[in-house]
């Protein structure tokens, strides 16, 4: 994914209410560590209009920018201000001729609020707006760096935002802090990060996604879903009480590799000895075949023992009990055996 980032302004653009601040330089530094932030991701490479801290490239080139690189987000960094020193809060400006970015530009508003009201207390979202103009009869955005972002398809979400009002003292303060915009980037890359579904370069997949209980759900009817069992879920939860789950609580479900017919497998350690179709194997699976180690014939029968290993040759499960899952990597999973890679 490409996306470029641009600092407004100019090193000592817009001067805020406290001595020293300049808008141009803050979100400078801003933009760099949000540059830095998203680069943690695969896949993904970050322009910026303004590499040096003295640059000032013109409204239409920072948007072109966008275009020039092929870009598919592009964003304008700002804070805001106003001729009332009261003013304050978080505007995010999105170019009217891409409404499809409306959920992107209030996810990002909501966690730049977030990230400063827990310090400024008064910082709140005032909205995901757009300011356009008519020329020749056409409605286009006002904003020259949007106008210019767009003129390619290929940019797909192009917004402003305003970060407070720099000539409001409390939310100048918090700009002000080195320590808050590396925080402010942090916060911001995430959000682009989950909106992409990108993954951190050092990332490795969940072990386990996470089920909202909703009214009506039981643990059987969760496990049936996601074809365990709900003694599985209980044990992987810990739960105290399999049958008192509540609305909004949070349950957890194993991922596992997937396994198939035709994979080498073993009993995982910590699992007593077991057979096929003796205890714990419930009698749902009798219909998987395996050709088992040289010391075992091909039904089985001998007891199986932690570490032992096996091919997975059939992919039936007797569904008689209707209660289980059907797929083979559910029922690996539910009776602790592991892939051997």
């Amino acid at each position: 994914m490409r996306i470029t980032l641009d600092p407004g302004h100019g090193q000592f653009g817009n001067p805020g209410a406290i001595a020293g601040y300049y808008e141009g330089t803050r979100v400078f530094m801003l933009a760099h560590a949000l540059k830095a932030e998203l680069e943690k991701y695969e896949n993904t490479e970050v322009f910026i209009t303004r590499k040096d801290i003295t640059d000032n490239p013109s409204l239409a080139s920072r948007g072109g920018a966008a275009v020039k690189n092929g870009s598919e987000l592009f964003i304008s960094l700002h804070s805001n201000a106003a001729s009332n020193p009261a003013a304050h809060g978080v505007s995010v400006f999105r170019s009217v001729k891409r409404p499809e970015s409306e959920s992107l530009g209030r996810l990002l508003g909501d966690a730049v609020v977030n990230a400063m009201k827990r310090q400024t207390e008064i910082t709140y979202l005032r909205g995901v707006m757009t300011r356009t103009e008519s020329f020749d009869g056409t409605v286009q955005d006002y904003y020259g760096v949007l106008r210019s972002s767009v003129k390619s398809d290929a940019v797909k979400y192009s917004f402003i935002i305003e970060h407070g009002f720099h000539t409001n003292l409390t939310e100048c303060d918090y700009m002000f802090s080195d320590k808050n915009l590396l925080e402010m980037a942090e916060t911001e890359a995430k959000v682009i990060a989950a909106y992409f579904n990108l993954r951190k370069k050092d990332e490795k997949p969940a072990d386990y996604i996470e089920y909202t209980v909703k009214p009506g759900d039981t643990l059987t009817s969760i496990a049936r879903e996601y074809g365990t069992t709900w003694m599985a879920l209980a044990e992987y939860n810990e739960l105290p009480d399999p049958d008192l789950i509540i609305d909004g609580q949070i349950i957890k479900i194993p991922v596992y590799d997937e396994i198939g017919v035709g994979d080498t497998v073993k009993i995982k350690d910590g699992v007593g000895t077991y057979y096929p179709g003796g205890n714990p194997f419930s009698g749902w699976v009798h219909d998987y075949y395996y050709a088992v180690s040289r010391t075992c014939d091909s039904n089985g029968e001998p007891v199986r023992r932690n570490g032992d290993r096996c091919v997975l040759l059939g992919n039936k499960i007797n569904k008689k009990s209707g209660a289980h899952g059907s797929s083979i990597n559910s029922w690996a999973s539910v009776n602790y055996l592991e892939k051997i890679k």
